[in-house]
């Protein structure tokens, strides 16, 4: 059986496993089948006999991206088989090296499944150059100079956050390269063309924020059948004390806020979706172990309503909440459960589903 603490651990690692951009990394799955088979045992004399089969089940693993820690032009990030990850420098950093594992994972559902096509749909397709300032000019120059590409290949297609996004060749265009870079380090990651056409390559950029925040920057790159650059690009805020991801500094210090303030276990906050600017979070209560939707977040005392129900029943489930703010009345609705949740905003009569 699961306690208080485990019980809350269960609930945020289900949430990310599960959820529509959900991401573990192995530690955190084979946690995640240790909790569910102690969840399951019917009574403490049968836990250990039932946590070897749970530990050979399948768990999900969300892919994510290659990694590597900020450190000019630094090793290529790991990717699929053939990626190349020869000498351009240190090794990634242990962190997030299991990344790697996932994003070959990630190629492998693509082939499968046709993903490789809606991701060329919303890729950035656009091959031209992106306008640089004086001071990217100057980090592009650093890159060609390295002398690790060929002549005249290194090109500006994007800028994420202050990370900017390149695309170049090397081995006389045998090789195609995405290559991250800001003021303090450099993150490419190389493969070869058949293997970029069939299943892309990524690379990450980790960049600290304070004491208390990372930006990851990811990147992910087709070629076109014409052999264009396709670019999908994110970022997140992360914390150590949080297994959550947030989509910038001022959200992550709002999860900070939410439990210092409100009470919410900060190991369960996350944000659920978005009411204009607005973020949705739902969260844990600490003292009641009860589930919580929560609007705004950014007052010491936010409109918030917590689940009476046991917090880990297989069915699904909602929080209800309506807010009255002068202008008008609006309902939001989380639906939840064992696996996907779903946010609905209704204002005024018409729904908004903002999952």
């Amino acid at each position: 059986m699961l306690g208080a603490e485990e019980a809350v651990e269960l609930r945020a690692l289900q949430e990310r496993a599960y959820g529509r951009e959900g991401a573990l990394g192995d530690d955190e799955v084979a946690r995640l089948r240790r909790l569910e088979a102690l969840r399951r045992a019917p009574s403490p004399s049968h836990t250990e006999s039932e946590q070897p089969a749970a530990q050979g089940a399948a768990a999900p693993d969300a892919p994510s991206s290659v990694s590597v820690d900020p450190a000019r032009e630094s090793a290529p990030a790991p990717a699929p088989d053939s990626q190349d990850t020869g000498a351009e420098g240190s090794a990634p950093s242990p962190r997030r090296t299991h990344h790697g594992r996932s994003a070959l994972l990630l190629a492998a559902v693509c082939i499968v499944l046709g993903v490789g096509a809606g991701w060329l749909l919303f890729a950035d397709r656009d091959a031209s150059s992106m306008s640089l300032t004086s001071t990217q000019q100057e980090w592009q120059n650093a890159i060609v100079a390295s002398g690790r590409y060929d002549p005249g290949s290194v090109r500006a297609l994007r800028q994420e956050q202050d990370v900017v996004v390149w695309y170049a060749t090397k081995g006389d265009g045998a090789q195609v390269c995405v290559v991250l870079g800001d003021a303090e380090s450099t993150a490419p990651a190389c493969t070869t063309r058949e293997q970029a056409l069939a299943q892309g390559v990524s690379a990450s950029l980790v960049t600290v924020v304070d004491d208390s925040q990372t930006l990851d920057v990811d990147a992910y790159m087709y070629l076109t059948d014409d052999g264009a650059p396709a670019i999908v690009t994110s970022s997140y805020i992360s914390m150590p004390q949080s297994s959550a991801q947030f989509a910038n500094p001022e959200e992550a210090a709002v999860a900070v806020s939410l439990a210092e303030d409100v009470g919410l276990d900060r190991r369960s906050i996350m944000v659920v979706g978005y009411d204009g600017e607005t973020p949705i979070w739902v969260g844990v209560d600490k003292a009641t172990q009860r589930y919580c939707l929560v609007i705004d977040g950014s007052s010491p005392s936010p409109p918030m309503v917590c689940d009476d129900s046991l917090m880990l029943a297989e069915t699904d489930r909602s929080l209800g909440l309506v807010v009255d703010d002068g202008d008008g009345i609006t309902r939001y609705e989380y639906r939840f459960g064992y696996g996907q949740g779903y946010l609905t905003v209704t204002r005024d009569g018409e729904g908004d589903d903002a999952a």
